[in-house]
Parts: structure tokens; sequence; C-alpha cells
């Protein structure tokens, strides 16, 4: 993080939270989290947490230079049981001050006996390559956060790196679907040839053609994009996904399309109509469109922040299932989750996670205050109970 203190940008984080903060020390830590992106991080997950007594007092009273050593030692010698406000407020301590960058605050939802977690090594995620699968069959492997690269498909060139696609050409190449493919751990930016740029988060799957030559600009996914897409009044932009399709003219959107039976769409600006089944619902810019195959469209608002947290590498959970947390694990991640104890997978949690850290960081946070143990198999596979 950055040279001021880190405790005393996590008490002010903390009081601007809880609503106790004074009027010149809310103006400093703003600055703060507009100016530095670690701390908006940190602000992001933070004041989607749930406020505990006597977290502000345990701060002020925190050895900053010794906070990774207390938490063992504290863990260590009350084997027998520890407060759960206690253990909440000495994780906290480990992740923002051993320098993990973003808190993880979590919400315990049972209150038990906690063991100092055994010492795991992981071992390395597979190893999965970025690739474009051009029109006629040929697969091109992709250079990620690089130097950008020039490759020549055809009549195409494709310019790759630094987290990012575009191209030039493609006429003689015809109206057929090139498939680009983000593995676990990726994110990546596409600009297509009207230039409306396309965002794709980790473990997702995006069709698209070199040159838009029909009165519509189709595009699939399979897994989640934000779209910024540039407005042509004559040729409609849709998006289609396994069980929606989205129309827009000209707006910027973020579709979810993860989870078997489970769409979201959620609009930034502009509007846009999403279709299924028959149905169709128009949106409105602050609004989500929730689509369940056996329950059809739930039109809601959304917190944007915590949407297209994402983009930046953080992922943002409010009251929710480990289950849902481990699929976001294993696209990020690239490993399988298993739960050995099934009963695991329905406990909740609020907090963030930052995609940059080590996973490790997160599952010893499990441990330690979710009352679950974690180890891993032979294949890599994270086994949870």
């Amino acid at each position: 993080m950055m040279s001021e203190n880190h405790e005393h940008i996590y008490q002010l984080l903390l009081k601007k939270r809880n609503g106790t903060i004074n009027e010149s020390d809310d103006q400093y830590v703003s600055a703060l989290i507009n100016g530095h992106e670690d701390v908006e991080l940190m602000w992001r997950a933070l004041k989607h947490s749930f406020s505990l007594p006597g977290e502000e007092k345990f701060w002020q009273q925190i050895d900053v230079a010794n906070a990774w050593s207390s938490v063992r030692s504290e863990l260590s010698v009350k084997k027998n049981g520890i407060h759960s406000i206690k253990r909440w407020l000495f994780a906290a301590a480990v992740l923002a001050v051993a320098g993990i960058g973003i808190s993880l605050i979590w919400k315990n939802t049972q209150r038990k006996a906690v063991q100092t977690p055994p010492v795991v090594a992981a071992p390395p995620a597979p190893v999965n390559g970025l690739q474009l699968q051009l029109a006629g069959g040929e697969t091109i492997a992709l250079p990620y956060n690089q130097e950008k690269q020039n490759i020549k498909a055809g009549d195409v060139q494709l310019s790759a790196g630094a987290k990012k696609l575009q191209f030039t050409g493609g006429t003689a190449m015809g109206n057929g679907y090139n498939t680009l493919t983000v593995p676990p751990k990726m994110d990546y930016k596409l600009l297509l040839s009207d230039g409306t740029e396309v965002w794709l988060n980790a473990t997702s799957r995006f069709r698209f053609p070199f040159n838009f030559s029909s009165n519509k600009r189709e595009v699939y996914l399979d897994g989640e994009a934000y779209f910024q897409v540039t407005k042509n009044d004559s040729k409609p932009f849709v998006v289609h996904t396994e069980q929606t399709d989205i129309e827009v003219l000209g707006t910027s959107f973020n579709v979810n399309a993860y989870n078997d039976g489970l769409t979201r769409t959620a609009l930034v600006s502009g509007a846009i109509i999403a279709r299924a089944d028959g149905k169709e619902v128009r949106l409105q810019p602050g609004q989500e469109a929730v689509y369940k195959a056996d329950q059809g469209y739930n039109v809601r608002s959304f917190d944007e922040s915590e949407v297209l947290a994402w983009m930046k590498g953080v992922y943002v959970f409010h009251d929710t299932s480990l289950l849902e947390i481990a699929q976001v694990l294993e696209r990020w991640y690239g490993v399988k989750v298993v739960f050995d104890n099934k009963a695991l997978a329905g406990k909740k949690f609020t907090g963030g996670l930052e995609k940059l850290q080590r996973l490790d960081y997160f599952l010893e946070t499990l441990e330690l205050i979710g009352d679950i143990k974690y180890s891993y198999d032979e294949n890599g596979a994270i086994h949870l109970k």
C-alpha cells in the first residue's frame, strides 16, 4: 500500500463506515479513496461488512509490527475457544496489516472454537492459455499481460498484448464467428470492428465476427462481460447468451451468464431490452434484470460498484453462500473446489476478495473465522470440511 500508516487508514475507514468520523478526517480519507486504488478496494470491501462493537477501540490498541504473530499466539494459547468478535477483529488485523492490500471482512454465522490452521503449500494452478479460434478452425495463442505483439491471421492483423486484443482488416474472412477464450485467473478486453469495447471476466467465451455485415451486430457470450457499445441507430447490437438476448443501440451494461438457469443483466447507461421465452423487459440505468429459467425476469436496482468490481480484480460478496464464492474461486484461480462437508455450501459470508492475492490468504481466513478446514488433494483440488 502507500506510505501512509495502514493502521491509521483502516481506523478512519471503520469510522467512515460506522458514521463516527469527523468532517476533516472524512475529507482526508475520502481523498485517499479517490486517489489510491488499494484504499478504494479496501473501502469497497469494508463498506459491505457488518459493524461490530469494540472494533474501533481494538484498532487503536493494535501493535502493527506484531499483528500476525499476535494472531497466531492468541489462537494457540486459547485453544478452547475465542469470542466471535475477537476472532473477527484479529482476522481483520492480519489482512490489513500484513500487507494483503484489501481487507476481507467477514460475518461469522456461528460461534465455534478455532484451532491453529496448518501450514499448507498450495500447488500451482493449472496452466490454461488465452486463445482465439478463427472461424476457419485455426487456433492462435494470444499473449496476456505482455508487450503488444502483431499477429497475422489471413487478411486480419491482430494486435494483442497488455490484456487487450484489437484487429484491422478481415473483409476476406467472411461473416464467420471467431471464439475468444479467456481462461481462469485472467480478464481481457476486446475492441470490435465497430469500436465497441468488451471486457471479459475469467473463464468466459465470446464469439464475434471480424466484420458486422448484416443489419444487426450480433455476438455470443458464455460467462461474464462488460460492454461499452458504439451507438448505431440503424444497426442494433445484440448479445446472445444461452437463455437470453439483449438488444441495445448504444449503451454500457454488464452481463453475467455463468450459472445454469440464471442470467443477470445490469444497465449502467443508455437503455436495453432483454428477451427470453417470448417475454421482454426494458431496463433503465441502475436497473438489473435477473432471469431464472423457472421464474422469468425479476427487475431490481443494483450497486454498480459491487457488480462491476470484477473489472478491478475484486469480488464483493454480501451475505453470499460459500457455494457461490467457491464458484468464483474456480473461475478466478483455476482450481476445483470440493465440499467434503456438504452443509458448508450454504454457509454465508460478507466481504471482498482480491484476485491478485494468493488464494491461501483467503483460505486461511476461512479457517481462522469460519470454522472451516481446507486441504489440497494430489490433483490440486481444494477440499473444504
